[in-house]
């Protein structure tokens, strides 16, 4: 039966006598059913396949049918009809077949309906009470399925009623505990977000609309679970305030890798800095290293010269002279030590997996909700494609070119965004492409300069120090460009003495 609700009070009666199907009609209308009569096999088994039926009263002898078969048939039709055997010929035989093919009940035919009655209600009970349960087991397997802590507490109590089964999944703890302990979400809420969660539930109590809340909650392993709570107010017929739906969602993972990009900008902003003062030593130290060199050149002639003149002084002016001498010459060492502290190093360079860093790249920039209009691919090479150095200043870049694809896509129809892994024989090639508007001609010719930024909240630098980073590691970063988007080149020199992957993958491991 298809719709067990809509069936629950029709009523099927087959029976090849005229008087005992009005008899019966009669009765169960009375009862309250929409009663269906039928005299004959086939009657029986069109109306079954046109209407659907909460219970059945069916009469062993029929004319030139068995009602066992007919039985039969009309399970086929509807299997959770329940089927009442109603006969005045009945023996063991036919009760044991009727029993044993799962018919609710077998009734022989009397003057007093009383049983019949009884039985007829007792099958419309049992058929609600199987799809209630059928029907609550599908509610709880769709919470299950939610990837979510689905609840319900009381008001003004704030105490769970209800709590899904998601809730063992993400903090660990049964649920029995939610719905026992009054105080079990409070005091396991950190004590920073605590207040804020009080606040949080006068609010919804209060019928101010639903409302969200993000708080940390320490599981049962002790881990820090983030998890995002939004409310529902449920009030009575009088307005009244009578309950809060809601549920939780686990959002730790989005919360991390927020972190792990601020973390990330911030060792970006402080490479920018370290690049920014290296320019800075250079440029001071070529300004100040002539000046220097004539003081030095001056000194040296005026001690010839004094020299040669030959005159006593009341004065040690060669000593003042060969002081200025080494003084300068000093001076010039500082300045060239602060160039080589300031000089990018190698001393944190390690063996890298290419793949690995354009892996965790794509998943900061997808953890970014302001990115996920873009549909964005990525396509790695089959095997690990090892490379001599940073690991934190090359995601930069990749981070760099995936995040200024997203935005020249933003203002797109079907804004998509790729990035492939690509080997050469001597080299490894990321590609990063958008199918933005492109790079006019003008901007092309300043895309690298520091400073220069076609976006309006942008400072100019996020190309300028890729760049710088890509040829600190013996690289390259390209770029083209037409009216149906662009395309950057990250290009890596693989050197022949890299490690085995096998060997790389040991020294990654714990």
């Amino acid at each position: 039966m298809n719709d067990t609700a809509a069936a629950r009070l029709n009523l099927l009666v087959v029976d090849d006598e005229p008087s005992q199907l009005l008899t019966l009609r009669d009765i169960f209308e009375h009862e309250g059913f929409q009663v269906t009569t039928c005299k004959s096999f086939d009657e029986a088994l069109v109306q079954c396949n046109d209407h659907g039926f909460a219970a059945a009263i069916l009469d062993l002898q029929l004319h030139g049918h068995d009602g066992i078969d007919l039985f039969r048939q009309l399970q086929q039709l509807q299997p959770a009809m329940r089927v009442i055997i109603h006969t005045g010929y009945g023996s063991f035989h036919s009760a044991k077949d009727a029993v044993n093919l799962g018919a609710f009940a077998y009734v022989e035919k009397t003057l007093e309906p009383a049983e019949l009655i009884l039985w007829v209600h007792r099958a419309v009970k049992d058929l609600l009470s199987e799809a209630l349960s059928h029907s609550e087991q599908q509610f709880r397997d769709l919470l299950d399925d939610v990837k979510a802590i689905v609840w319900e507490s009381e008001l003004p109590s704030h105490r769970f009623t209800f709590v899904s089964q998601q809730a063992e999944s993400i903090l660990g703890f049964p649920v029995r505990r939610w719905i026992e302990e009054p105080m079990f979400l409070d005091q396991r809420i950190v004590d920073e977000d605590r207040a804020r969660y009080g606040e949080f539930r006068t609010a919804c109590a209060a019928g101010n609309g639903d409302r969200d809340l993000e708080l940390r909650v320490t599981a049962a392993d002790g881990a820090i679970v983030w998890l995002h709570l939004v409310a529902h107010l449920v009030t009575d017929s009088d307005g009244n305030p009578r309950m809060l739906r809601g549920a939780m969602f686990d959002v730790t993972h989005q919360k991390v890798s927020e972190q792990q990009l601020r973390d990330m900008e911030i060792q970006l902003e402080h490479v920018s800095r370290l690049s920014t003062l290296g320019e800075m030593v250079a440029g001071i130290a070529h300004e100040i290293n002539q000046p220097l060199a004539a003081i030095a050149n001056f000194a040296v002639a005026a001690k010839v010269a004094i020299a040669n003149d030959g005159c006593e002084h009341t004065v040690p002016i060669e000593s003042w002279l060969e002081n200025i001498c080494d003084q300068t010459e000093s001076c010039g060492q500082i300045i060239r030590g602060l160039r080589s502290f300031v000089k990018r190093g190698h001393s944190d360079y390690q063996w890298i997996d290419l793949n690995q860093i354009v892996h965790d790249s794509v998943n900061l920039i997808e953890c970014n909700l302001h990115n996920h209009f873009a549909d964005l691919t990525c396509n790695l090479c089959d095997s690990p494609q090892m490379v001599f150095g940073n690991a934190v200043q090359l995601r930069q870049v990749i981070v760099n070119l995936l995040q200024n694809a997203c935005d020249a896509t933003r203002d797109r129809e079907n804004p998509t965004v790729s990035i492939n892994v690509t080997l050469g024989d001597e080299y490894a090639r990321v590609a990063v492409r958008d199918n933005g508007s492109g790079i006019s001609d003008q901007q092309q010719a300043k895309i690298f300069d520091a400073f220069y930024t076609t976006k309006e909240e942008g400072i100019g630098m996020g190309l300028a120090i890729s760049k710088s980073i890509v040829e600190a590691h013996g690289g390259k970063l390209s770029f083209d460009s037409s009216s149906d988007g662009s395309t950057f080149y990250v290009t890596l020199p693989l050197s022949n003495d890299r490690p085995r992957v096998d060997v790389a993958k040991e020294q990654a491991s714990p």
